[in-house]
């Protein structure tokens, strides 16, 4: 499964229901930094010692950088304690 192209599906079938549907920047310097520090929120979220993993893509038929989180990794962590699985998305960034 490549993930980047299961990301990239998942938020243009949202943009059918909503115009912007997660956070997106012009430029990849940008989406890197809002990205890792919402790693690193999710991360102390759930208490883990480190941030959480993430990817940051181009979205060609927007023309624009996006950020999503790994919850999967972040909740398979051995440290990890309880947390609101929906940290990410109530911040706008995707997770998957």
């Amino acid at each position: 499964m490549n993930v980047i192209d299961r990301v990239i599906d998942r938020i243009e079938f949202r943009r059918k229901e909503n115009k912007v549907p997660c956070k997106n920047y012009k430029n990849k310097a940008s989406a890197e930094r809002a990205t890792k520090n919402m790693a690193e929120i999710a991360g102390q979220h759930f208490f883990c010692d480190e941030p959480a993993r993430y990817i940051v893509v181009y979205n060609e038929a927007w023309g624009r950088w996006i950020g999503a989180i790994d919850l999967t990794e972040l909740l398979q962590r051995e440290e990890r304690k309880g947390g609101y699985l929906g940290i990410c998305s109530s911040n706008n960034f995707y997770s998957y």
